[in-house]
């Protein structure tokens, strides 16, 4: 009788536990979604930009989404999409007349499968960051996803040169903190059950992301 209180009291320990870490890992996204959106509103305004009051808008409607996804431990996938959606537009606002060739495919049912909020949109996100913002003119993203045989499968391919050293926006330094969250997320969520590589391949930075298959 003792032995399996013990075990109940333990079992709820580690279930409290999970579920703390899932809140901090998910917590760890939304600064940084926040911090890199406020540094775009900053460039926006120092342009003097007469869609500076229609991109304060769309953010407060995106951080609006955000907080309440946040707030879940899962959403559908469709949803993760819309989002992402709705921040390329912003991102266009952002860019200004700074233009790039990006090639948005999305293939199977998004609506039957569910993810931890902020995953992909993370990855995304990142690649505007540190690739299309970085190359005046010369910015291209690749976005692939394709839901099969229960598996949600992810390529983000952006350029990385030829860039101008002088990046848009207010000069901060990168943390990296976006990816290394999302890692800790997918680990937390799926286990082994994911497997994520990011890396430089010459002028070209590339994210493959596929969740529901055993990592090697």
């Amino acid at each position: 009788m003792i032995i399996d209180q013990y075990l109940v009291s333990r079992n709820v320990q580690q279930e409290d536990d999970d579920r703390n870490n899932l809140e901090l890992f998910k917590n760890l996204l939304q600064p940084h979604f926040l911090f890199n959106s406020l540094n775009n509103l900053y460039a926006l305004s120092l342009r003097k930009s007469e869609e500076t009051p229609e991109a304060i808008a769309m953010l407060s409607h995106l951080l609006e989404r955000v907080v309440s996804y946040s707030r879940q431990e899962t959403i559908l996938l469709s949803e993760e999409i819309a989002l992402i959606q709705e921040y390329i537009s912003l991102e266009k606002i952002w860019l200004g007349k700074c233009s790039f060739v990006m090639d948005f495919q999305v293939k199977g049912d998004t609506n039957e499968v569910s993810i931890p909020p902020l995953t992909i949109y993370t990855l995304i996100e990142n690649a505007f960051k540190h690739g299309i913002r970085k190359c005046r003119n010369n910015g291209w993203l690749t976005i692939h996803l394709v839901v099969k045989d229960d598996k949600v499968l992810l390529k983000v391919r952006n350029g990385v040169m030829p860039c101008t050293e002088t990046t848009l926006g207010s000069p901060v330094a990168s943390t990296g903190l976006g990816i290394e969250a999302v890692r800790k997320l997918l680990e937390f969520s799926y286990r082994n059950h994911y497997h994520l590589d990011a890396r430089p391949i010459g002028n070209v930075y590339a994210v493959d992301l596929i969740i529901g298959r055993i990592a090697a």
